[in-house]
């Protein structure tokens, strides 16, 4: 049973305090009451909105850049006019020969070469060493996340050297990428948002967020978006490819005229007839339309699941976005573990069962690396350390099982199709490895 004082439903045990006491006692105990449980719950919301908080602040960028003159400026980053989190991409190109044409070279015996550096079962594969150029040909394209970064280097040749989370040193070009001869910006909490250009920058040294950082670029949007058959995917959001903060805005028209709506006010938005149904979290509905932000010119909604990658959604398969208040773990510089290397079991379609360290598509040999693909026109970015298996099924299309669970039937791309260059398999650091064309392979089983 509930009794009202006051506005307020109180259960049955306050009864009898109350009739200890006389009226005006039993408003002043209530008023304590009333202010002991407000004080309750206002402890509650604060410590959900600073835990919040935290999440969001922790999975920006976070770093030190050091410029040509010896000065560092140390806060949340953000590179170029778009990536700010952790899970977003470094896209570049390898600018060294990969797997595959060191193989071709008659070079593989180099791979057993110990090292006191970079190792994968005691074989080299620093950047100096094996991959260096050694005749012309096609690069790779190299894409990882922020948090697999330690450091950038801009180098003198338009290139930038890349140290990973795990020592291995990368150089990487950027033709045709914006990520390499980026603007960084550095968000000091004296000075504001300070603009470097890259040809002022010596390093970026990439570091956890202290949880106590405030002042940043903006609050992440956390969102679940539903793609229809596609399946529903959960994480930070960039909206058409480009607003991805709570103080961003959808910009559209209504019956009454233009509305610019922020993030931090949506609960939920709809796509309807030829453009979209806007619902606030006070429940006021609009129906927008007019601007790409809302119809078939939107660019796509991109999510960032650090335990699937990153999901890009174009606007024929979008269906409805929910914006989640609470951000959980897992997107911090700290949750990205250190790469071992890639070890798995390759099972061929004769039944042979093959147990090593492997170079996938002759190039992939790390947890960090990215297996790209698409279903129809959704397009997958998946860091090799999220996959438990991949199993081609066609000429075209892999079915790629991630380590949640979620099954996929991927295709397009080189990485799940017959145009995957297969793969070396590396038992022990002193038998030459084995190689696998990609036709002969039935399933490989990631540890």
């Amino acid at each position: 049973m509930l009794i009202q004082t006051e506005s307020l439903l109180l259960p049955q045990p306050f009864n009898y305090v109350c009739s200890m006491y006389s009226h005006k006692q039993t408003r002043a105990v209530m008023r304590k009451v009333l202010i002991a449980i407000g004080i309750v719950v206002g402890g509650v919301i604060i410590a959900s909105q600073a835990k919040a908080q935290e999440s969001g602040s922790n999975a920006f960028m976070y770093g030190t850049v050091t410029t040509l003159s010896g000065d560092t400026y140390t806060g949340p980053i953000r590179w170029g006019d778009d990536e700010v989190y952790w899970v977003e991409m470094f896209n570049a190109e390898k600018t060294s020969n990969d797997f595959m044409k060191f193989l071709s070279r008659g070079e593989i015996d180099k791979l057993s070469k110990e090292t006191e550096g970079n190792s994968w079962l005691g074989i080299n594969l620093n950047i100096l060493d094996i991959w260096e150029d050694k005749y012309s040909g096609s690069n790779h394209r190299f894409d990882t996340r922020f948090g697999d970064i330690a450091s950038v280097e801009p180098t003198r040749n338009g290139r930038a050297r890349l140290t990973l989370k795990n020592g291995v040193i990368l150089e990487t070009g950027g033709s045709g990428y914006e990520d390499v001869g980026a603007t960084v910006r550095v968000y000091d909490n004296e000075l504001g948002e300070l603009k470097f250009k890259w040809s002022r920058i010596e390093k970026v040294d990439f570091k956890q967020a202290p949880n106590n950082v405030t002042d940043n670029f903006g609050t992440p949007v956390y969102a679940r978006v539903d793609a229809g058959r596609k399946g529903v995917y959960t994480g930070l959001i960039q909206w058409g490819k480009d607003e991805r903060f709570m103080e961003h805005t959808i910009d559209g028209k209504d019956r009454n005229g233009d509305r610019a709506i922020p993030f931090r006010s949506i609960s939920k938005i709809v796509k309807s007839r030829g453009g979209s149904e806007i619902t606030l979290h006070s429940g006021r509905e609009f129906y927008l339309s007019g601007t790409e932000d809302v119809n078939s010119d939107n660019d796509g909604i991109v999510v960032n699941d650090p335990n699937i990658g990153q999901v890009i959604i174009p606007w024929r398969d979008f269906m409805e976005m929910e914006i989640l208040e609470n951000m959980p773990a897992g997107f911090a510089f700290n949750d990205f573990p250190i790469s071992q290397g890639l070890s798995a079991t390759v099972v061929t379609i004769d039944g042979d069962e093959h147990k090593g360290l492997i170079a996938y598509d002759l190039d992939e040999a790390w947890e960090f690396e990215i297996l790209d693909a698409k279903d129809d026109n959704v397009e997958f970015k998946i860091p090799m350390r999220n996959i438990k298996n991949i199993i081609p099924k066609n000429s075209n299309y892999s079915t790629v099982i991630l380590r949640d669970g979620t099954d996929l039937l991927l295709g397009d791309e080189r990485d799940v199709s017959d145009n995957n260059s297969g793969v070396l398999i590396f038992t022990s650091k002193d038998d030459k490895p084995i190689y696998i064309r990609w036709s002969r392979i039935d399933e490989i089983i990631f540890d």
